[in-house]
């Protein structure tokens, strides 16, 4: 990569060797590399207009489409930094998030253009490390993490980064203008950088899923077969049960390639390549990956993380930053190309987490992952599980003070705690744990509560009441004796009585498909055992008995019959 390369030069260097081909698949229609060319360019030239420069944070709110990719090119070729927002995240938390991160213009849908007014102050970019020797260091984006008591942390990731990751994977995969890749992610998780900028850093085409989908296996085993994707990256969680279900032979899938957290299952024979990665926000990009072989199963045995890619350096360290022997369980560290430039914002958490890499030498860092790893025998890298234990839940880290913070937030509860259960097929689920001052504490209050403050993989799928937490001789909470959550402990409002029809169906459909009598309008559905693919089956249940077209995401995120059908009223609809 020539020095001062961006992400998107490749791109429009992409446009120019193959004007016509598609670029983006957004439903029913087809972006051609020239036009997306051309569009990423004149919305530049309007950003330049609001004021848009080099280092300009600009915050992208469209929602995961073409015009997404466009916003966010423009940002780059007008010189700012993209900003990524989800869609659904609670008012309060992006406020917070556009604060931390300096914006001062936002691109929402229809390539709307607002300026923000910022303070006069010093930038906080001034304040990240200098980049390496023979590193342009220019950020591309700044990514958000959970941070401790729930202040979000503020990644800057550079450009070489995604560079080095992208023009790896073009290698590594085979990528080729006639392949197609898909976008799956939320556009404020990281992951979504990968699956975008390697194909089309390199012509291919990128088939881009439906807004507001909450995929299951065998549905997503449908898109990906009907978009003719080659190569697709998947959340864990979601491609554990995409090795669980049945392919067509031949495929046009190559590659499936799983990240976020650690994959649990090995893939039976399947017609495509299964790859196990390993990546971090702080580490810009991918830094580990596996190829797994069905035949190198064994019990007890997870798959590994496998071997760094190109221009990165990994090192597994005891707490005196020493190598430990081949074999041992240490610290995993990641320097090399392109790793962020740090906190946005936060200098000593920077400090903290960003090492002077004493390997590489003067100017180089490494990063402190939390991570605890072995090298194996074979050199591949094992995943032994995390330092500080924060773990996480559907991909999304998970900070256990933040989510106990809200918790205590909410009037009428004494004291928290939340902690990660093994629910069914051994699937984690966050827990939340209350000791009130009275018994009649509704569970949907407190969900509305922790929903506002909280992103939605931080918001516990079930309350369980206490009369008092256990705790350790320091007086902090002992997570390893909170209980598992169980009919008579946890957290249900008084039975409310269905007050229509539609609220009737609901309950029955609940009632069906749990199992459990007597529920009652205001009772939660994961709290009374769901998990996501219940949702499922309640949704289809909903539609084939009743003929209600529930949305997967209403029942998702609403959980309560009540809820559900006021939610399903006022998008306009429910029943047929």
């Amino acid at each position: 990569m020539t020095t001062g390369q961006g992400t998107h030069d490749l791109v429009h260097q992409a446009a120019r060797r193959v004007p016509d081909r598609p670029a983006l698949l957004d439903g029913d229609t087809a972006i051609s590399y020239r036009e997306l060319d051309r569009r990423a360019l004149s919305l530049a030239r309007r950003l330049t207009e609001h004021g848009v420069d080099r280092g300009t944070r600009v915050a992208v709110t469209v929602p995961r489409s073409a015009e997404h990719v466009i916003a966010t090119l423009a940002v780059w070729r007008a010189g700012g930094i993209c900003v990524p927002v989800a869609t659904d995240l609670p008012r309060a938390r992006v406020a917070d998030m556009l604060r931390i991160a300096g914006v001062r213009a936002t691109v929402g849908p229809a390539e709307t253009i607002e300026e923000i007014a910022v303070p006069s102050a010093a930038d906080p970019l001034d304040d990240l490390p200098a980049p390496p020797p023979g590193e342009d260091g220019t950020v591309a984006y700044i990514y958000f993490t959970s941070g401790s008591t729930g202040r979000p942390k503020a990644v800057a990731v550079p450009h070489t980064g995604i560079v080095n990751e992208a023009q790896w994977s073009h290698g590594a995969f085979a990528i080729r203008p006639e392949d197609r890749g898909s976008w799956l992610a939320s556009p404020g998780f990281a992951i979504s950088r990968w699956e975008l900028w390697t194909p089309l850093t390199a012509g291919a085409a990128v088939a881009i899923s439906p807004e507001g989908t909450v995929w299951e296996g065998s549905t997503l085993r449908d898109w990906l077969v009907r978009s003719g994707v080659n190569w697709s990256i998947v959340v864990t969680g979601l491609a554990e049960r995409l090795l669980g279900v049945d392919w067509p032979d031949p495929c046009p899938l190559r590659v499936l390639v799983a990240g976020g957290e650690q994959l649990r299952v090995w893939p039976r024979d399947l017609p495509f390549d299964v790859v196990n990665s390993y990546g971090v926000t702080e580490a810009s990009s991918v830094r580990l990956a596996a190829w797994l072989d069905p035949a190198a199963a064994a019990p007890g045995r997870l798959p590994p993380v496998g071997h760094p890619i190109r221009g990165t350096r990994v090192h597994v360290l005891d707490d005196e930053l020493a190598p430990v022997a081949q074999g041992q369980v240490g610290e995993l560290f990641i320097g090399g190309r392109g790793l962020a430039r740090g906190y946005l914002g936060d200098p000593g958490q920077t400090a903290e987490r960003f090492l002077p890499d004493p390997f590489l030498g003067a100017g180089h860092r490494m990063y402190r992952t939390g991570d605890l790893v072995r090298v194996a025998a074979d050199g591949e890298v094992e995943f032994a599980g995390r330092r500080d234990g924060d773990p996480k839940v559907a991909g999304a880290r998970v900070d256990l003070a933040a989510v106990e913070a809200a918790l205590l937030a909410h009037p009428g509860v004494k004291a928290a705690a939340a902690a990660i259960h093994t629910g069914e097929a051994d699937r984690p689920r966050l827990v939340g744990y209350l000791v009130t001052d009275h018994d009649d504490m509704a569970p949907d209050s407190v969900i509305d509560s922790l929903a506002e403050r909280l992103p939605t993989p931080m918001v516990p799928n079930v309350l369980v009441r206490l009369a008092a937490l256990p705790l350790l001789p320091s007086g902090k909470a002992d997570r390893k004796r909170l209980p598992e959550p169980a009919p008579g402990n946890v957290l249900r409002g008084h039975r409310a009585e269905a007050r229509d029809d539609t609220e009737r169906r609901v309950i029955d459909v609940f009632e069906e498909i749990l199992g459990v009598a007597d529920i009652g309008a205001h009772d939660d559905f994961f709290g009374l055992g769901g998990d996501s693919l219940g949702v499922a089956r309640v949704r289809r249940a909903l539609l084939e008995q009743h003929g209600m077209d529930v949305p997967y995401t209403v029942i998702f995120r609403q959980r309560t019959p009540r809820r559900i059908c006021a939610a399903a009223r006022e998008n306009g609809g429910g029943t047929q």
